[in-house]
């Protein structure tokens, strides 16, 4: 299965399992049969991205141990971090993950991250994949720190942690944020159709955060109630310092520009940078966790699937006849 189609499966799975299907039910009258088959594609599309996911992190581990030239941070670190994230997958099929599970695997997913961002960073023809994934990383990070500060602080009735939790939200938002904008200059400069296709995604984006916020109005229609139930869910009760509408915006703009740098890319860089942007802030969650693992684990080997791509195939060229020598006659 090739890793443009792992991501697709990833992203489609991720939206589906925290925006679409915890926003049918309740939504509306009548949609029994809607919410039964979307619970259904979400599991099947999660089962063949979580396949996906494992089989790519496996062979690219597998071929970073193998070079010689592969830091020894990355066998010591990278490596046994993936490992402990598919290892987590494989857990959370029987029961789900405690907080404190979750808080190890979005570390770990982090920690790939930002190794293979500075490994990488320095390269001009992969800086930009380098950039997004550390920003992302530490952002991950930061949500998931921030989200166990929250728990904590709730449980213990604690004011000032949660207020520290808030900041420390905020924090990671700006880093998503940034990590966006980086993105969106990319395909504007570098990906396939990027003058039109910036301007769409950001139109789109906006057009999706105005029709969510009617949700609460009376006499909203159904599209509207749908889209602010999903971000409301995309958004697992975000606690930072800003308003819910540049939550919505946020959310909403990275996963069109994830699909937008997977399919209007024009290159290898941009099925990294939808692996990140599709990971975006749920590294506490296996899924988005491996998806940024597989786009950390493939960023180093960018440069040498783009040269091999843009090699010719060797013709085959069949012999001339010879006519036998004289003295090799009878």
């Amino acid at each position: 299965m090739p890793l443009r189609v792992v991501v697709a499966l990833a992203l489609s799975a991720s939206l589906l399992a925290r925006c679409v299907s915890p926003a049918l039910p309740g939504s509306m009258v009548g949609i029994e049969h809607a919410i039964v088959w979307t619970g259904r594609l979400t599991s099947l599309l999660t089962l063949l991205a979580a396949t996906g996911l494992v089989a790519g992190i496996a062979r690219l581990a597998t071929a970073i141990v193998a070079s010689p030239r592969t830091p020894l941070s990355a066998r010591l670190i990278a490596v046994p971090a993936v490992t402990f994230g598919c290892m987590l997958l494989l857990f959370a099929s029987f029961r789900p993950l405690e907080p404190l599970m979750a808080l190890l695997l979005g570390i770990s997913a982090a920690t790939v991250g930002a190794l293979s961002a500075r490994y990488c960073v320095a390269q001009r023809e992969l800086r930009a994949g380098a950039l997004v994934l550390g920003l992302v990383s530490g952002a991950g990070l930061v949500h998931v720190i921030a989200r166990k500060l929250t728990q904590d602080a709730s449980d213990a009735a604690n004011l000032a942690a949660f207020r520290l939790a808030q900041w420390i939200e905020t924090l990671g938002v700006a880093l998503d944020l940034l990590a966006l904008a980086l993105t969106l200059v990319w395909l504007q400069k570098r990906g396939t159709h990027g003058r039109w296709l910036v301007p769409l995604v950001l139109a789109t984006a906006g057009a999706c955060v105005v029709l969510s916020l009617r949700a609460a109005a009376p006499g909203a229609n159904a599209l509207c109630v749908l889209l602010g139930r999903g971000l409301d869910e995309l958004g697992r009760d975000q606690s930072s310092l800003l308003p819910v509408s540049f939550s919505h915006l946020l959310n909403v703009g990275s996963l069109l520009a994830a699909a937008a740098a997977l399919l209007g890319g024009g290159r290898e860089l941009g099925l990294v940078l939808a692996g990140c942007l599709a990971a975006r802030g749920a590294l506490d969650i296996q899924i988005p966790a491996l998806l940024l693992e597989l786009a950390a684990l493939y960023l180093p080997f960018v440069p040498a699937v783009q040269t091999a791509a843009k090699l010719p195939e060797p013709s085959v060229r069949t012999p001339a006849p010879t006519s036998p020598h004289v003295d090799d006659i009878p």
